[in-house]
């Protein structure tokens, strides 16, 4: 707030001098006093105004909501030369002794024999262009091993073998393990709700086969991976899937289930570019 400056002018009234011999005015006893003229002033005092007092407005502002910043992918013809790229070099790894195969011998009741090897991948990043190689562990590759090589809002391409993969158990022949597992199908559901954007998931084996929601992160969880599954071996009454009680798990047989399962999902299936769901 500026400051007032008053400013007081003391001692400056000017005072006129008597000069030469000029006679005071005398004042006599018959001379009438003079009577002082009342001028009388009628002062027009204004109402007192009363201030009006208005209710005071409580305003609440929302916090503004920032949208997700869609970040900008690469050209498709960049992305689907790295995928390929991606997908030759793990053809001939999975082969390879950078595979690690090795079998597992059968043991009662049911006399499942395992050969399995570890699981190799690429990551691509659709944003960047970035790839990546992961060597995970036998039957699986950590999705964290991915998610150390990924940032938050980007777009992915997961690559991964299931090289050599199968088991026999007694009555019922061999089944193989070429195409998704459930767990693969359940990881990105994962990866989505930390904020990482999966385009779509590649198994390199006999085929190439690819699988993504028809939504955009529309990954289901590993409950709703597992209810579908549920769903559909009721349905058909099929049985897809077996208990070994010596492993202590369940083998499923995805091979067969998986374009039932793709549509259960709501996800679209190809093997080697065939729409299979």
């Amino acid at each position: 707030m500026a400051g007032i400056m008053i400013i007081a002018a003391t001692g400056c009234i000017a005072m006129e001098k008597n000069t030469g011999n000029v006679p005071s005015p005398v004042l006599t006893p018959l001379s009438p006093a003079p009577m002082p003229v009342q001028s009388t002033i009628s002062v027009v005092t204004s109402p007192t105004a009363v201030p009006t007092i208005l209710p005071t407005a409580t305003i609440t502002l929302s916090p503004a909501i920032a949208p997700e910043i869609t970040q900008a992918q690469i050209p498709d013809a960049a992305l689907n030369a790295r995928i390929q790229y991606a997908k030759n070099m793990l053809d001939q790894l999975k082969d390879s002794d950078k595979a690690d195969t090795i079998v597992e011998p059968a043991h009662p009741p049911l006399y499942c024999e395992i050969k399995i090897s570890k699981e190799l991948g690429y990551l691509i990043d659709a944003t960047t262009g970035n790839t990546s190689f992961v060597k995970g562990d036998y039957g699986f590759i950590d999705s964290d091993l991915f998610k150390q090589k990924m940032t938050p809002g980007h777009a992915y391409v997961i690559l991964h073998t299931h090289a050599k993969d199968w088991y026999t158990c007694r009555g019922r022949g061999t089944i193989t393990l070429n195409t998704f597992s459930l767990e693969d199908l359940a990881a990105s559901s994962n990866l989505t709700e930390q904020g990482y954007h999966v385009l779509k998931v590649i198994a390199v084996s006999d085929k190439d086969y690819e699988v993504w929601p028809k939504l955009r992160d529309d990954w289901k969880t590993k409950e709703e991976v597992d209810n579908a599954f549920d769903h559909i071996e009721q349905h058909t009454e099929v049985k897809f899937s077996i208990y070994d009680p010596y492993w202590r798990r369940t083998f499923y047989d995805v091979d067969s289930i998986m374009p039932l399962l793709a549509r259960e999902l709501n996800y679209s299936y190809t093997a080697n570019h065939v729409v299979m769901a």
